[in-house]
């Protein structure tokens, strides 16, 4: 017959293990505690066995909203669910004093493990709880917790702990305020917080954590979500945090969470302000556009106008007359048409609105094959277009009248480039007959030329050259 051990000789044995033991039935009522226990957590027998652990251990009323005791229920009931050993995170749970030693509570900190004992049939039987008192190591790290505490309240940040395979969810006081919860009232496990984010923004930040849970490798975490409190008022949080594993595999995530609502009224503020200056753009565009149109169609008026008084004039100098000023105000009015036409009502494409404007100038000469534009990528805004088009006017007109005598031909080349020092360069050159033949004669034109030049900020320079004849005006890019 094998040897077998008397019950009371078991009890014995038990009792006197060396090492903390708390035996619990299914309904988590005490039925066994080592003497280990016993003297760790300052208790007897008589004081804790057939008592419900958590009427046995009761949470102390100074540390209320603290959610230790939730997350001890929530392991032990996890443990009756699945029939699985659970492993706890250090948790505080303060051991209550004995009345002749003045009462109160002991602050206290523990590990726990839940070992589930199996019957026959597979069910949960009883549950051995084995406490590590880690009280010492967690009061020696106070000081750099209290310093983390205190740089976490000046920035706002609440501090979480969440255990996927049970749910318990432990966090500091400013987490419950950013849900909208007293201080402990949401409960030690996470449901109701979910229940308070954003439907929009639960699927993702389920799924962030999941596959976080579900990748060895992947250590951090980082999420943003919307909470709708109670008062319908919507908080925008950020999550950033850690994947820690036990030695048995099971994931615990620590973070912290930082409230960016002012961050996201102020990205949102912004956003609507730069969309209705786009819109305002827009609209100033359209309007500008619109205006550069109306100039154009009035100055064409002034053009047909000054056509048919032109056609009454006999004189030969005042038809002259009518002929430049008719020449001007098409200058002008090719700018405004070239504006409404572009992208951007305020500034000119020079390259190809000077290329255009002779064009246009020698289209009546027998001499327009000879003229041609050397003009670099340079865009203007309309207050330099349109005095440049009015000295381009003036002397590439100058040039086609005075440059070749009857008979000759040769080229009209009109440049526009940078040149040193932040200055661009207009000059209109050619061939011809030179200096004393051909300088832009004194009257409306030459004074028309200097006056323009002058608008531009730039000088009026003109010149013999060993083939003709130089015409420029020099003037700042950007003033």
């Amino acid at each position: 017959m094998p040897h077998s051990l008397p019950p009371a000789d078991v009890a014995k044995i038990f009792a006197g293990l060396p090492q903390a033991y708390l035996v619990l039935d299914a309904d988590l009522t005490i039925v066994a505690a080592s003497d280990l226990y016993l003297k760790t957590t300052d208790r007897t027998r008589a004081d804790i066995v057939g008592r419900h652990i958590l009427e046995a251990f009761p949470e102390n009323p100074e540390e209320a909203g603290a959610v230790e005791q939730g997350p001890l229920e929530v392991s032990l009931r996890h443990v009756l669910a699945t029939g699985k050993t659970h492993e706890m995170n250090v948790i505080q749970y303060d051991i209550p004093r004995p009345t002749e030693e003045g009462g109160g509570f002991q602050k206290r900190y523990w590990t726990p493990i839940h070992t589930p004992i199996l019957n026959e049939d597979g069910a949960v039987r009883y549950i051995v709880q084995t406490p590590m008192d880690v009280t010492e190591s967690v009061l020696k790290e106070r000081e750099a917790d209290a310093r983390l505490r205190i740089a976490m309240h000046a920035g706002s940040l609440g501090s979480w702990e969440y255990e996927p395979e049970t749910d318990i969810w432990r966090r500091n006081a400013v987490v419950d305020e950013m849900f909208g919860f007293a201080p402990g009232e949401g409960g030690p496990v996470a449901a109701p917080f979910f229940a308070r984010m954003h439907p929009d923004d639960l699927p993702r930040v389920r799924e962030i954590v999941e596959a976080a849970i579900d990748s060895p490798d992947r250590t951090s975490l980082r999420f943003d979500y919307r909470v709708i409190r109670p008062d319908g008022y919507i908080r925008h949080l950020a999550s950033r945090g850690e994947v820690l594993r036990t030695s048995k595999g099971q994931s615990r995530l620590i973070g912290v969470a930082m409230d960016v609502t002012a961050d996201k009224m102020r990205e949102e503020a912004l956003e609507e302000a730069l969309s209705l200056q786009k819109s305002l753009l827009e609209q100033k565009d359209l309007l500008l556009a619109e205006v550069n149109h109306r100039v154009k169609n009035s100055l064409q008026l002034v053009v047909s106008t000054l056509s048919l008084q032109s056609r009454r004039v006999e004189d030969a100098v005042t038809k002259m007359a009518f002929e430049q000023a008719i020449s001007r105000v098409r200058a002008i009015t090719s700018v405004h048409e070239r504006l409404y036409r572009s992208d951007d009502p305020l500034v000119v494409d020079m390259q190809d609105y000077l290329d255009g404007l002779c064009r246009d100038l020698a289209d009546t000469s027998d001499l327009k094959e000879q003229v041609r534009t050397e003009v670099e990528p340079i865009r203007l805004r309309t207050e330099k277009a349109i005095p440049i088009a009015l000295i381009v006017n003036e002397l590439v007109t100058n040039a086609l009248k005075y440059a070749y005598p009857e008979g000759t031909a040769g080229p009209i080349v009109l440049t526009l480039k940078e040149v040193p020092d932040g200055m661009l360069e207009l000059c209109v050159a050619d061939e011809g007959v030179g200096f004393d033949g051909q300088a832009i004669k004194p009257g409306l034109g030459s004074r028309l030329v200097r006056t323009m030049a002058a608008q531009l900020g730039g000088r009026f320079e003109e010149r013999a050259t060993a083939k003709g004849y130089h015409a420029a005006v020099v003037f700042a890019k950007d003033a």
